[in-house]
């Protein structure tokens, strides 16, 4: 029996794609989200090979409850699926408390959880799901842009502080998924590049959820523990994309 994959934000867009893809290779997924329903619709399409957890990763109670559903297990790949983009809008207008949230979900729940799992992914491997706005300053962005820029660092500080575990980061690219709708819906005033996105999204440029999944149950499973710290994966780099589709054929 292959040991334990946790998904967060499993219940829709990449998320359940990636829950998908792993449990499709052979392992028991656990798949949390905040709302039981597009959870259980994720769990569906697994049959008996997917657990949901109902919690909110974002504070310690949640964190809690997943620890507990783990139990005893080990765990072979926690990744790091959820985030939000919002509060979207110029840093001048930001609250304070909805600054925090994004950071308490972007950032701390990762942070936090590993931590807390820590006894059961010795051996194991942690995967943060990255962002080209880690590395781009986007007007509007600006929480969101902060936040994963703090998460590429995350990923870096736990494989200089954790030989027994692998963390790694990919960057999806732009897929069709929810936080794309999001996205598309803002005011250029509150993000100026948003036409970007929508003609993105006109011209039929998004990537499928199930395509990225892919790509990442490649890395998350298949690449060497050495390749697999050393950078960041990007399904838009053609040298990562060529080692992919090499480990297809």
């Amino acid at each position: 029996m292959k040991h334990l994959a946790i998904v967060t934000g499993g219940g829709t867009g990449l998320g359940r794609a990636i829950a998908v893809e792993i449990g499709q290779r052979g392992h028991p997924v656990m798949v949390v989200g905040r709302r039981a329903q597009p959870l259980q619709e994720t769990a569906a399409l697994l049959d008996d090979r997917c657990e949901t957890v109902v919690a909110d990763v974002a504070n310690p109670a949640g964190r809690e409850q997943i620890v507990a559903a783990v139990g005893e297990r080990r765990v072979a790949f926690l990744v790091h699926n959820a985030a939000v983009l919002t509060p979207v809008g110029p840093l001048a207008r930001i609250g304070l408390e909805d600054w925090r949230q994004a950071m308490q979900i972007n950032v701390e729940a990762p942070l936090f959880l590993t931590q807390a799992l820590l006894p059961r992914l010795v051996g194991g491997r942690v995967l943060h799901i990255s962002s080209g706005a880690a590395h781009n300053a986007l007007a509007g962005w600006g929480a969101y842009c902060v936040s994963k820029a703090a998460l590429y660092m995350l990923y870096q500080m736990l494989n200089a502080e954790h030989g027994d575990i692998a963390a790694g980061s990919v960057r999806p690219g732009v897929v069709d998924t929810p936080m794309q709708e999001l996205i598309r819906a803002q005011s250029e005033d509150d993000f100026p590049a948003v036409e970007r996105f929508r003609q993105l999204h006109r011209e039929g440029q998004l990537r499928s959820p199930a395509e990225v999944a892919s790509f990442i149950g490649w890395v998350l499973t298949e690449t060497t523990t050495e390749a697999y710290r050393l950078h960041e994966w990007d399904i838009n780099n053609p040298d990562h994309v060529a080692q992919w589709r090499a480990g297809h054929r």
